[in-house]
């Protein structure tokens, strides 16, 4: 109930000067500074000026500077005039308070300020509170209690008085304060406008907020801990949220310590603002965030689902044809002929093998299996496959040389990265052309290990070069990004210069691009020296192990649901004289091992249909024949298939598709053992 010592608000006069009286008082007790300022115009233009109108004994203490009612911002703070009147210009315009942290160069205060437009905005008045950072709060003790012991004597006409209260009232932020049982001592407009918005009854002088009506007990229940926080001497900073279905009401509210001036605890106060409206705008722009993101991956999607159709589809079509045309020259007689269009089946069947190899590389962080490798021999060793996949119209030239340094990369990744950008440059030249490569042994200093993001030291440096058609700056800047690409829709898939660089970065290196429009491209790949002793040499092929002397005696389980793989492996290992079992299912294939069927090798793929799939099948068919051995065969990338499993000795594992020389080489080396 309010103090009937204090009949507060009875009429409108008397509300207005008891409201005065409380806000006056808080003025001069609180421990922030506060000022008010009016925006003027001045020689230097519009609004080029302000004066202070208003300021409490804490604007001395926290900023250091004094007497400054009455004078204007460019006679106090000449050389900082123009840093500060952007940020009040800034909130007169939009009416949205603002918080900046700043430091005041004249006494070297950090300041932490918060500016609110007082209306009506044609007064061109603002509120200012401020206090120093806690950095400058440390570092300036002695002063600061020398400031507050000033700060104790000065003691503000009534007129000011009266001056900061109205202001104050007309804020746009909700204050609020109470003694330290909670009871209130003073309440703005602004706050009694909300609790009228919100539908509450507005507490009086005197009311004690633990019993004010619980209409909203949760919000009540976070409220009040939060008051308890600060009557506990806590300065905060913390953000409420009101449940009003179908909506919700947000609120920033600042708490602080309210002192006489003696420094002794009299309660606290709140500043609110009601920050509902950024909140909807955050949450609308994250929504559109998002809908962007989803946009972006449906279109890139849509490129990879396009450019994996065109590349299959020209490798179906390939593989399609020279079956067609061989069993025609086979009725023809021309078994020879035949021959040749089964070696470019052949050849397209291992290019679709590479397709999906890119796109199991591009899904996950690529295994990478490196060993000393003299470049001038591999590229030497790719130069009938270069000179196929450049055709008539593009001139090699071959510049490396002999006496490179090693580099200790993985072989076939550095060869699908010679082959993919020897691929691009001929895509590049349309017209014809010419492509070089060359290499050479490059050392960096710290400067330019800096500028290429590489420690400095020794390097093999490979060069990819065409004078083609070239890129503009803005198509060379994003070449190196996933699904980007160039080419026509459906074309390409754009994850080829992507993966390369994946490959050079994981090995260590770097790749650098260098193109100019109607001029052609460079591409730039620094990978690092060898500095072993080791050769290059690629290790001994391992002698193939002798089959064993009873083929007929050996018993194969092959377990495959895709039906045409299935009969092509039973085939092959029938030409080789082993006794075949095929199943469908690991289901089925478990249940003929328990009816007693005893095979020595099980070959199975890893992905079945159904309750069991291949590792499954294998720990339960070695627990029935302990001397089994097991092929796997998968069509995922091997260490993901198989890992959360351990292989044994008695076990190896072949990616799809595999040529059928090297299944028969796996089958006869675990039967060998």
């Amino acid at each position: 109930m309010p103090d009937t010592d204090h009949p507060v608000w009875q009429t409108p006069d008397a509300e207005a000067e008891h409201a005065s009286q409380r806000l006056a008082w808080l003025s001069e007790h609180m421990a922030e500074g506060f000022c008010i300022v009016e925006l003027i115009d001045g020689p230097h233009g519009p609004l080029s000026d302000y004066r202070y109108v208003y300021a409490n004994a804490a604007c001395t203490r926290h900023t250091g500077l004094r007497k400054i009612v009455g004078q204007t911002l460019r006679e106090t703070l000449p050389s900082e005039a123009g840093a500060w009147l952007g940020h009040y210009a800034s909130v007169l315009q939009s009416g949205q308070p603002k918080h900046v942290e700043q430091r005041l160069q004249a006494t070297g205060r950090d300041l932490s300020i918060t500016i609110y437009r007082l209306e009506p905005a044609s007064a061109r008045h603002m509120a200012v509170l401020f206090h120093e950072s806690s950095d400058t709060l440390q570092t300036q003790a002695g002063r600061q209690q020398l400031n507050q012991q000033l700060g104790q004597q000065v003691d503000q006409a009534l007129d000011g008085r009266t001056l900061f209260a109205q202001l104050v009232d007309s804020s746009l932020a909700n204050v609020t304060v109470v003694d330290m049982d909670m009871r209130l001592l003073a309440i703005n407009r602004t706050a009694r406008q909300t609790f009228m918005g919100l539908g509450l009854p507005v507490p009086a002088f005197g009311d004690c907020l633990r019993d004010y009506p619980a209409i909203f007990p949760v919000a009540k229940a976070q409220l009040l801990a939060l008051w308890e926080r600060a009557l506990a001497g806590e300065v905060f900073v913390e953000n409420l949220t009101i449940q009003l279905p179908p909506t919700e009401r947000h609120f920033e509210m600042r708490f602080n310590i309210l002192r006489d001036s003696l420094g002794n605890r009299l309660g606290a106060y709140l500043f609110a603002y009601d920050i509902s409206e950024r909140i909807v705008e955050q949450n609308r722009l994250r929504e559109t965030e998002q809908a962007l993101r989803n946009a972006q991956k449906m279109e890139a999607v849509g490129q990879l689902t396009g450019g994996i159709a065109h590349d299959f589809n020209n490798l179906l079509g390939s593989i399609g044809g020279a079956l067609e045309l061989a069993n025609l020259r086979l009725a023809q007689g021309r078994g020879s002929e035949a021959a040749d269009l089964l070696d470019i089946a052949q050849q397209n069947t291992a290019r679709a093998s590479q397709l999906v190899k890119r796109l199991l590389t591009f899904a996950r962080h690529q295994t990478l299996q490196p060993c000393p490798t003299d470049i001038h021999t591999l590229v030497a060793g790719m130069r009938p496959l270069i000179l196929t996949s450049l055709g008539e119209h593009i001139q090699w030239l071959d510049l490396t040389m002999a006496d490179q340094w090693l580099t200790c990369v993985d072989p076939s990744q550095l060869e699908n990265a010679v082959l993919n950008l020897c691929i691009n440059a001929r895509d590049a030249m349309p017209a014809g052309g010419i492509l070089t490569l060359s290499c050479a042994n490059v050392t960096l200093s710290q400067a330019q290990g800096e500028t290429l993001q590489l420690p400095a030291g020794d390097y093999v440096q490979l060069k990819v070069l065409d004078n083609g058609t070239g890129m503009d700056p803005a198509v060379s800047a994003r070449v190196l990004e996933p699904f980007f690409t160039t080419k026509p829709l459906g074309q390409g898939t754009g994850l080829g210069l992507s993966m390369v660089y994946g490959f050079v970065r994981q090995s260590g290196g770097q790749l650098h691009i260098h193109s100019r429009q109607g001029l052609g491209t460079q591409v730039h790949l620094y990978l690092p020296r060898h500095t072993s002793d080791t050769s290059a040499q690629p290790p001994a092929p391992e002698p193939m192990p002798t089959p064993p002397a009873r083929l007929g005696a050996c018993q194969v389980m092959v377990v495959e649901n895709q039906q045409t793989l299935r009969l092509v492996i039973a085939e092959l290992l029938h030409d080789q004289g082993y006794q075949v079992h095929t199943f469908e299912t690991a289901y089925t294939a478990l249940k003929a091992l328990q009816e007693g069927v005893t095979p020595d090798l099980l070959i199975t793929d890893i992905g079945l249909p159904g309750v069991l799939d291949g590792r499954q099948l294998a720990l339960a068919a070695t627990a029935l024949y302990p001397h089994l051995r097991v092929l796997f065969t998968t069509g995922y990338d091997h260490a993901q298939a198989l890992a959360d499993f351990s292989l044994t000795d008695a076990m190896a594992s072949i990616g799809k598709p595999f040529a059928l020389d090297s299944l028969l080489a796996c089958a006869r080396r675990l039967l060998a053992q």
